[in-house]
């Protein structure tokens, strides 16, 4: 008896099932992804932040031992100011530019290589962080740099704004004196969370 051969194929139908099935794999996975890449971006930026805070440090200490009063936390500086701190770092060889200003960048912000003492927090061309006025007398909990899309204060800052570079309202970096940085969530903003952001010192 001749068996017929039977042709497999799939319907329209089925195609368009499949189809259905992987985009909703897809639209499920898309957060995850999204949020570990976020994840991977600020623990860059905490790296950074380490690196800016020893420099800092080390200023302090040769002040100390010198006696330049150029050098310093930033708020021992003559003039306090971002300007002040990033071409001390700059001038003395704590870092070169290209070093510092690869420092100060994060995600959606590229800082200008040839204004690196003028840079403006929080814009594409400025730079990603804030820096704060700490002084030899602040205790180690006060915050020295936070990521520009949160600026702490007395009453522990405001929530992030969704479209604040660099991160919006997907959390925000601060690191401290003491030499402890955290990565902390929008919401964990306000007076309720002054002990874990830190203690408060002048917005350079």
């Amino acid at each position: 008896m001749k068996m017929l051969a039977r042709n497999v194929a799939f319907t329209l139908v089925e195609l368009l099932v499949v189809i259905s099935i992987i985009a909703i794999l897809a639209s499920l996975a898309l957060p995850a992804i999204t949020g570990a890449l976020v994840r991977g971006q600020m623990t860059q930026t905490l790296s950074n932040m380490k690196q800016l805070h020893l420099v800092t440090q080390q200023m302090a200490i040769d002040s100390t031992t010198t006696g330049d009063t150029n050098l310093g936390w930033p708020g021992d500086m003559p003039t306090p100011s971002w300007s002040a701190w990033a071409t001390s770092i700059v001038a003395n060889n704590y870092m070169a530019t290209n070093d510092f200003v690869k420092m100060v960048s994060a995600p959606g912000i590229t800082p200008s290589l040839t204004n690196y003492s003028g840079l403006m927090p929080g814009v594409k061309l400025g730079r990603a962080i804030l820096l704060y006025g700490v002084s030899d007398t602040n205790t180690s909990d006060t915050v020295l740099i936070s990521t520009s899309n949160f600026t702490n204060s007395t009453s522990g800052g405001a929530k992030p704004l969704a479209n604040a570079l660099p991160y919006g309202d997907k959390g925000y970096l601060v690191f401290r004196k003491g030499g402890d940085g955290s990565v902390l969530k929008a919401n964990q903003s306000g007076s309720t969370f002054t002990n874990v952001i830190g203690a408060s010192a002048t917005n350079l």
